[in-house]
């Protein structure tokens, strides 16, 4: 990110810049103005501080009349020319400009005109509150906009990294309507290094409608995957060697444009007592994550796919390859769809920008699985709202997706996570009546599921009604072979889908539109015992 950055106004420690023109406007960095369009508190939220208790030592309590953090608190010492500084700033209008993004942030009242220019806002909101303004324009990645604080500065008005290593690491009270992130920015000068503070180390923060504290150890904040080589020294504690050289911490919005309210309430560190959260480490190395273990994949081996080894595809001629069709090609690459084809405006808001031909890779090796949030929107459709992912088995020589025999997967398991259930379908060639379909429970934590071929089942619609007239006790036998007729042809064809599975998929979809997580990690097959039977421990056995 580009020095400008650190220009916002209310970022000076000295003074150095002014916030208010001469007649009263409001104005933004040094080199651009910043448009701030007024707006009542109310509209932002007005929310209650008391499940945000004061404690005896803080980085930032608002309710305590703080308008800057105490960024020195448990921080080396510094040094005779440097201050420390701890002023709230902001990314002004244009802070995504090198990347052709035009977002802004709207604030409920005008700034102040000192050092502490959102001293009005924190008064207003008792904490810092606004709405990122998103706005993609010329962008080829989400747009983003963010507040943050720098540590400290010399004489000359520059960051300066500050070693705060001692925190342990950092805890945050906060509602967005949008996930955030928490960065650590090492600086223009270690920028360049990680695509220029796109790549800084950081932690993920949920959507949340109601107030949350969320505390992050060090170790938490990792490098996104998607930066496929470290700058030398940074591939291990990644974390805390951005905490010996601390310039800044951001806390950013970046998404699908549109406005997203935001309200901080509390900065804290780790070393005030505040208990230890899960070790990432003991969850496979995961990437960011969210501290509760919501929404979290952890990276775990598959026999069908192992998402950390092998991002791009379903290895789906597992244990079908004696009945493998001729000149096939194993597929298994993930795919996505939405329900606009039949009216519906449903999308998929994905967590970074996807490869080429819309590849899943990007979100595979950033989650650990793919993960996104299912933006259900029915619109004219004359069905319930849904997004759609999964994998195809097999390709011919053209391309086209060919049936394959996986009934000796005995089942197919998933760890996933998800905010309302999956209806899990077996893709098949004949759907005169449906798709054979099963039902992974919502969880908020990831679990591991499996589902056997005995799960599934076609729509109630499938068994064809009755048709002739009831007059005596022969035309109720007629009705009633007519029904086992239907019972047992529906049966049959259940059990016959796993023989002419062209793909499976995983279909998120309610009635009522709204923005729902999701999560899906490693798949796996189920084993037979010596006697034939199901092992259905499937918890500890992969």
């Amino acid at each position: 990110m580009n020095s400008k950055f650190y220009a916002a106004c209310g970022a000076m420690a000295f003074g150095l810049a002014a916030c208010s023109g001469e007649n009263g406007d409001i104005t933004g960095t040094s080199t651009e103005p910043n448009p701030i369009a007024l707006i009542s508190s109310s509209s932002v939220g007005n929310l209650s501080s008391s499940s945000f208790g004061s404690r005896t030592v803080d980085l930032w309590d608002p309710l305590a009349g703080d308008y800057h953090l105490n960024t020195v608190l448990y921080a080396a010492r510094l040094s005779a020319n440097e201050q420390a500084d701890g002023h709230w700033f902001w990314e002004a209008r244009g802070a995504d400009e090198n990347e052709g993004g035009q977002s802004s942030i709207v604030w409920p009242v005008a700034l102040g005109s000192d050092a502490d220019s959102l001293s009005t806002v924190i008064d207003s909101c008792q904490g810092i509150c606004g709405i990122a303004d998103l706005k993609k324009g010329s962008m080829t990645m989400q747009p983003f906009a963010a507040v943050g604080f720098v540590m400290a500065r010399d004489a000359a008005g520059n960051p300066t990294p500050v070693d705060v290593s001692d925190w342990n690491g950092v805890c945050i009270s906060y509602t967005s309507d949008s996930d955030a992130s928490l960065v650590l920015d090492l600086g223009d000068s270690l920028g360049t290094l990680f695509y220029d503070g796109f790549a800084f180390p950081a932690a993920s923060l949920p959507k949340a409608v109601n107030p949350v504290t969320k505390c992050f150890n060090w170790s938490y904040f990792k490098i996104p995957s998607w930066k496929k080589e470290n700058p030398d020294g940074w591939g291990q504690n990644t974390g805390l060697r951005a905490a010996k050289q601390l310039v800044g911490l951001m806390f950013r919005i970046q998404n699908e444009p549109g406005q997203y309210k935001f309200d901080i309430k509390y900065f804290g560190t780790k070393a005030d007592g505040v208990p230890e959260v899960e070790d990432p480490e003991s969850a496979g190395g995961a990437g960011v994550v969210d501290s509760s273990g919501e929404f979290v994949l952890y990276g775990y081996d598959g026999v069908l796919w192992t998402p950390t080894k092998d991002p791009d595809r379903v290895k789906t001629s597992y244990y079908a390859e004696n009945v493998w069709p001729e000149n096939a090609v194993e597929d298994g690459r993930w795919y996505w769809s939405t329900d606009e084809d039949v009216g519906g405006m449903s999308s998929v808001k994905w967590p970074v920008a996807l490869g080429a031909e819309n590849s899943l890779t990007p979100v595979v090796e950033l989650c650990k699985g793919v993960c996104g949030v299912a933006s259900l929107k029915k619109d004219a459709s004359q069905t319930d709202p849904y997004v759609s992912l999964g994998f195809g088995i097999a390709k011919g020589a053209s391309g086209e997706p060919l049936p394959v025999d996986i009934s000796n997967w005995n089942a197919v398991c998933f760890e996933y996570y998800s905010e309302i259930p999956i209806r899990v379908e077996l893709v098949v060639s004949d759907t005169s009546d449906g798709l054979p379909w099963a039902k992974l429970p919502s969880s908020r934590m990831a679990v591991k599921r499996c589902l056997d071929w005995g799960h599934f089942k076609l729509p109630k619609d499938s068994i064809a009604p009755y048709e002739g007239e009831i007059n005596d006790m022969s035309d109720v036998t007629k009705m009633m072979m007519h029904g086992s007729y239907e019972a047992s042809r529906i049966e049959e064809k259940v059990e016959n889908a796993a023989k002419q599975t062209i793909s499976v998929r995983l279909k998120i979809q309610d009635e009522v539109d709204g923005d729902y997580r999701f999560g899906v990690g490693a798949i796996n097959m189920m084993f037979l015992d010596e006697n034939g039977a199901l092992i259905r421990d499937w918890q500890t056995e992969w």
